[in-house]
């Protein structure tokens, strides 16, 4: 009798998150009918085709849950001994972006592959290996941190990131990578002195400071975004329309598939304003819904985090789910004209392929660390 609790137990804590897995799918889904709806015109006028941009995505989608699933089964304290590999792979393939190789879309080069049927963005991937590589050094030196000097490794690995992010002139991914090193560190107990938290954000102040005021285009967005009617044609058109879009849907929007905004008055609506078309389409309603699932799915990912039994897997599972937070955060508060605009996906919702399976491999991550967590 006792044998048989002994491995009803094992069972359980071998278990992975289920409410975190099921709310993973949900976001997934609703993501899938909200690139439907959004593309639909644009993949209409562009290729001949409605459904163009729902089946590319839903072909990733569903890699990326068959890879959600093995990942998530696999033992992740595997990744310590590739880690430093995986963060030297990324960061040459983020380097390769600024040689010839490098594919230029909208004006950014920031991409990497051929033509527009294949091609990924390497600071996707960077995102993952800094958490684990910057986890991987924490947790293997957790005797050095007693002071600031056993975080310098974790600060270089960021530094080249930011470096090689500031040439692409990429600033949306720098603040992540920024957040995702950060949230590791602090995570793993770092004890700071009052000096070293004014020097840390008067650094910050100083890398935002460059980075604005190094190309024109950010500080004229900031000052756009002070008076959001001013040059309607212009740099405030997105945010404009953006507004038009969610102010229209009122309390239960117009219904599914009736937004105005997606016949190309809002640019790309599929990309980083498709949660504009979700509030037009679904309403106040239907937008606070999807806010509380985020909610859920934040407050899960760093429920494992806390719970987990070891220091790696709860420092991996910090960065990761403040790597989305951020994102979610960012993205909902550009569309709702809460802070200027900068180009920042919604998880599980923004069209891209290759960023979505890389964003459900992360998942498959967060969902192996939960099988080691305090039931």
């Amino acid at each position: 009798m006792k044998k048989r609790e002994v491995d009803i137990k094992n069972k359980e804590e071998k278990s992975i998150d289920f409410g975190m897995f099921v709310i993973i799918i949900i976001l997934l889904c609703v993501g899938l009918v909200m690139v439907s709806s959004a593309s639909s015109y644009y993949a209409l006028s562009t290729w001949g085709t409605s459904n163009y941009l729902l089946i590319r995505q839903l072909i990733f989608a569903i890699m990326g849950v068959a890879a959600m699933i093995i990942i998530s089964k696999v033992d992740y304290k595997i990744y310590k001994k590739w880690s430093y590999l995986g963060y030297i792979i990324a960061l040459l393939l983020l380097i390769a972006v600024l040689t010839p190789l490098g594919v230029t879309v909208n004006g950014a080069k920031r991409w990497l592959g051929f033509g527009t049927t294949l091609r990924f963005q390497p600071s996707e991937i960077m995102k993952l290996m800094l958490v684990l590589a910057t986890s991987t050094y924490l947790s293997l030196n957790y005797k050095k941190l007693s002071n600031v000097k056993g975080y310098v490794i974790p600060g270089i690995l960021l530094a080249l990131v930011i470096l090689v992010l500031f040439l692409q002139k990429h600033m949306s991914a720098t603040l992540v990578m920024a957040v995702a090193s950060v949230s590791v560190i602090f995570a793993s107990g770092i004890k700071l002195k009052a000096r070293w938290i004014f020097a840390f954000i008067l650094l910050l102040g100083v890398i935002g400071t460059v980075f604005i005021f190094s190309e024109g285009f950010r500080l004229k967005r900031i000052l756009a975004f002070m008076d959001i009617e001013s040059d309607p044609t212009g740099t405030n058109w997105q945010a404009l329309q953006s507004v038009y879009a969610i102010s229209s849907g009122g309390m239960f929007g117009r219904g599914l598939g009736q937004s105005r905004q997606k016949y190309l008055w809002l640019p790309e609506a599929q990309n980083d304003f498709i949660f504009s078309v979700l509030g037009e389409e679904l309403g106040f309603v239907g937008a606070t819904c999807v806010v509380i699932l985020f909610v859920l799915f934040i407050y899960r990912g760093y429920k494992i985090a806390i719970t987990c039994k070891d220091m790696f897997g709860s420092l991996v599972a910090t960065g990761i789910t403040s790597v989305f937070a951020l994102q979610i955060i960012i993205n909902i508060a550009v569309v709702t004209v809460s802070m200027p605009v900068t180009g920042m996906p919604l998880p599980f919702f923004s069209y891209g392929g290759t960023a979505l399976f890389i964003n459900l491999c992360a998942m498959g991550v967060l969902l192996s660390i939960s099988r080691n967590c305090r039931k």
